[in-house]
Order: C-alpha cells, then structure tokens, then sequence
C-alpha cells in the first residue's frame, strides 16, 4: 500500500472498488479528512492513505485575536482611571477630578501591571506566525502597512491634538476669568509642545524596533550549526512543554525582573521621550521572545488551553498582592522619602510573577473560549487597534467635561467609557467608509 505525500501524518479511508469512497475508519485529531486516496484495486473494501490538506493561510487565532483588542481597550480604561485617583496632583497629567476613589488608584495599578506584557507577547506570536504565513517580503510589507504607517501618521496627527488637549484643560483648571485662563493656556501649550515624545504610542516605537531585527536574528540563526539549533530547540521543547516545563514561569520571572530593578517605578516604566531607556527594550524584549517561541513550539497552545485556570487562578491573588505592594512602595517613597529596596523587589518580583501567569492563563482561558469565530468580536478585534489609536484626547476631554456631574468616581469612569468608546466606533466606521465606500470584502 502506497503511502501519501506526508508518511509521518496518516488518515485512511474506507473505499469500494473503482475508487468510490465510503466513509472514514479512524478518526485523529477530532476531525475527518476526505481527499483523494492511493487506492489498491481488488475485491471488497481496500484502504488508502489520505495526507492532510495544507494549512489554510487566512485561518484566525480568534481567542488570541480577542485578547489582544481587550489589551487595547483596557488601555482606554486606564486613562480614564487616572483622573480619579487619589493622591497629589500629577505633574504630567492635565486633570484630577474632584470625586476621587482609591479603587481608581488600584485598577490603575492592577491594568499596569501585565496589560503591555500581554500585549507583547501577543506581538511576538503574531509575528513569527506573520513571517510564517507569508515569508521575509510579505512580513516586511505587511508590518510597514499596519504598524509603521500607522505609528508615523498617527503621531503626526494625534500629538499636537493632544497637546492641545492637555493645555486647555490645564489652564481651564487655574484660577481666574477668561483672560487669565487664555494665557495660561498660551503659556502651558509653548511647554507642552516643547516638549517632544511618543505620547501614549511609545509601544509602537518599541515594537518597530523588534520587528526590525526579527529577520536579522531569524537569519542568523539560521546560520547557526544544525547541533546548536537543535540543542536549542530541545531546551525551548523541554522548558514549554517537557519535563522542565514547571522551571518555565520561575526562570521567565528571573529574566523578567532584572531589568526591572532599573525601574524608576514599580512594574516597568513608560518611556518619556523617543529612546527608551535599555532595561525596558530588555524586559519587554523578553515578553516578545517568548511570544515568538509559542508559536515555534505547536504543542504550548493546546497546554496553555489545558492550565489556564491553574495560571489564572494564581495569578489572580499575586496580582493583589503586587497591586499592595505597589501602594506601600508608593506611600514609604513619597510621603517619607524612604528608598525601601527590599519592598522594591519584592514588588518587581511579584509584579513579574503576575504578569506571566496572567499572560499564560487569559491566553489558555480565550482559546478554549474564544476559539470560534464571532460576528461581534470580530468587529471589537478589528476596530481596537484604532480606538487606541486615537483615544487619549478624549479621556482627557470627556472627564473634564463630566467634573461637574453629581456621580461618584466609579460612575464617572463607567459613563466616560461609554463615551469615549462609542464615540471612536462611530468613528471607526467612518473612517472605513471614507477609506472603502463600497465597503468591506
């Protein structure tokens, strides 16, 4: 009997002479697959061997897919929070309502915490699937259309908007009548625009940056001897998926948290201007790698599916207990003055831990759950990237024009991201009408 194209992977068939197939008599990997089969002619049934079709390109991670907009929007969440924490006024940031909560201070810290890890990881996945997908050329011409583009137009547009932004609310908070307040706006808007910085797209300029050595290390090592590659490739198999696979999450942490300790601030900091400091390119470096990695290794998706309530449920209770150091790091340092290093490790320690097992758990959770494509979330996947995009001057506009409401702070953070939300999907859809009037294939 002749085997098909691909020996190493064999599904067979049940066939009657002339080669008129009757059904499938085993079944692998959940599914049945009817193609043409090698068939030995004779009396009564024979066999065949049927390879597998080849992967279909256009096929969707939706689950990962879904993560990654929830990424997106929960940086919208986070903005809006930082109008209504407590605490003194911050230097940076225009607007501090007056109905204030410590819960706003938390989810802050909380969102912090592991939503820009995830969403490298995330990147890195996509990435090595991307070059996968559609080799060295495609990979370079796709990310110039969706991320590098994006970035430069959308910097170029969206800085001075901001800006003004964070001048007029400013100077509409000083003291005074009309005329104070427009010199004052005159004022702050010669020192916010003097200012240059990425604004809240910094994590573009990072990701550029990865993205363009991808293919330089991808080629280099694939240059490497066949011996060192395998070996590590062993190494990778036995950390994700082998026996080592429980040294994974402690030794991701290690390398997680000794950048961190060059942090200004607990968890990793934000970048001010265009270059990044080197500890945060390592750290989210590391995130991206191990990104990438999951998608070189087929069988880490189907375990993160089988422990992602263990990883959940764990990470859950370290993320309050690093959202608690953070505020006791915060408190000893500003109101004291104290350095406090060993609460600084402890939080950039526990910080880490968080992140990865919150990254492996919301990953597994939205593959089992998330796994068949859905009319809606495919919209919120697609419409995500833009509503992070633009959305920065309206969480700064939309509370200032809510202080006056008679609501809680809680209130006011669920009211300002309906609108806000709303308000950048109708926009979305403009823009798609005004980009395809035909609409979308």
């Amino acid at each position: 009997m002749k085997s098909g194209k691909r020996s190493s992977v064999r599904y067979f068939a049940s066939v009657r002479e002339g080669n008129r197939l009757k059904r499938p008599t085993r079944r692998r990997g959940g599914r049945w697959w009817l193609v043409e089969a090698q068939v030995t002619r004779g009396r009564g049934k024979t066999f065949g061997v049927i390879a597998p079709p080849p992967p279909v390109l256009t096929e969707r991670h939706h689950g990962i897919d879904a993560l990654r907009a929830a990424m997106m929007l929960l940086g919208v969440v986070l903005h809006l929070s930082i109008n209504y924490i407590e605490g003194p006024e911050d230097p940076i940031w225009p607007f501090r309502d007056a109905s204030r909560t410590p819960l706003a201070g938390v989810l802050v810290l909380a969102i912090h915490t592991f939503r820009m890890p995830a969403f490298f990881v995330l990147s890195g996945y996509f990435a090595a699937m991307l070059l996968d997908r559609r080799g060295a050329a495609g990979f370079v011409r796709n990310r110039l259309q969706r991320i590098v583009l994006p970035a430069v137009v959308g910097w170029a547009v969206l800085f001075p908007l901001t800006m003004l932004c964070f001048a007029f609310v400013r100077a509409q908070s000083t003291e005074g009548d009309a005329s104070a307040k427009a010199t004052a706006f005159g004022i702050i808007l010669q020192i916010v625009a003097g200012g240059l910085g990425p604004i809240h797209l910094w994590f573009l300029e990072i990701l550029i940056v990865f993205l363009a050595l991808s293919l330089p290390v991808v080629a280099l090592s694939g240059a490497l001897p066949a011996s060192i590659r395998a070996s590590s490739a062993g190494l990778r198999s036995s950390l994700f998926v082998g026996r080592a696979r429980w040294l994974l999450v402690p030794a991701l942490v290690v390398l997680s948290v000794i950048p961190m300790l060059w942090m200004d601030r607990p968890g990793i900091d934000t970048p001010a201007g265009f270059v990044p400091s080197m500890p945060i390119l390592i750290c989210y470096a590391t995130y991206f790698v191990v990104g990438w990695w999951i998608r070189r290794e087929p069988r880490m998706m189907p375990r993160l599916v089988r422990t992602a309530w263990w990883h959940l449920g764990f990470g859950i209770p370290v993320l309050l207990v690093t959202v608690g150091f953070s505020i006791a790091w915060f408190m000893k340092t500003f109101e004291s003055g104290a350095a406090a290093p060993a609460l600084r490790v402890a939080t950039q320690v526990s910080s880490a831990l968080a992140s990865w097992l919150l990254i492996f758990g919301l990953t597994g959770i939205c593959e089992r759950v998330l796994a068949h494509p859905r009319r809606w979330i495919r919209w919120l996947v697609d419409a995500s990237f833009w509503i992070y995009l633009v959305h920065l001057p309206l969480c700064i506009l939309v509370p200032w024009l809510l202080r006056d409401l008679p609501m809680g702070a809680l209130g006011k953070i669920g009211l300002g991201f309906l609108i806000v939300s709303t308000l950048l999907a109708l926009s979305y859809e403009a823009t798609l009408m005004l980009v395809n009037p035909r609409g979308r294939t």
